[in-house]
């Protein structure tokens, strides 16, 4: 039988050229036909201080966006990250809802689920209803089953008090 070695990480992205992801080709890539575009028009009539600075500029956003990591974030989602908070109001005040998200840029969730949690909640509140009839009914049966005094067994000492007398 043969014997095949199985990677550890499997949640890690293969290395397709290199030490580069798919993700990281294609952003190189991308980025490195843009500096080249950039140079080949501005360098015909330009001298090098003005081609140079927007080549660099696109390089080094390129490279951040290739290869930046902070905390494990990449650089594109530390942006959104960043957009959203400068966007969203800095003090936040509690209001009673019923149940409405607030969806974040960085959320990965489809709009089927939320449509799933909104149904949930509903089906949620139902229920609560339903079980709140169902105790009610157990406890008027329960009350009423109360005012009837049903007979009691005799204690093993009234059972003695209750003998004859011979």
């Amino acid at each position: 039988m043969m014997q095949f070695k199985v990677p550890q990480d499997v949640l890690r992205p293969d290395k397709i050229v290199g030490f580069l992801t798919l993700r990281q080709l294609v952003i190189v890539g991308l980025g490195a036909g843009l500096c080249y575009s950039l140079y080949m028009i501005l360098s015909k009539q330009y001298l090098i201080e003005i081609w140079l600075p927007p080549v660099v500029l696109v390089a080094l956003v390129t490279g951040a966006f290739a290869f930046f990591r902070y905390h494990d974030l990449p650089f594109e989602k530390m942006i959104l990250a960043f957009a959203e908070y400068k966007l969203n109001p800095q003090v936040r005040v509690w209001q009673k809802m019923h149940g409405d998200t607030v969806l974040s840029v960085l959320a990965d969730v489809n709009r089927h689920e939320i449509i799933k949690t909104k149904e949930k909640v509903v089906t949620e509140l139902e229920r609560r209803k339903k079980l709140e009839e169902v105790s009610n009914i157990v406890d008027a049966q329960a009350t009423k089953f109360k005012s009837h005094e049903l007979p009691q067994d005799p204690t093993p000492e009234q059972n003695f008090q209750q003998t004859p007398k011979q």
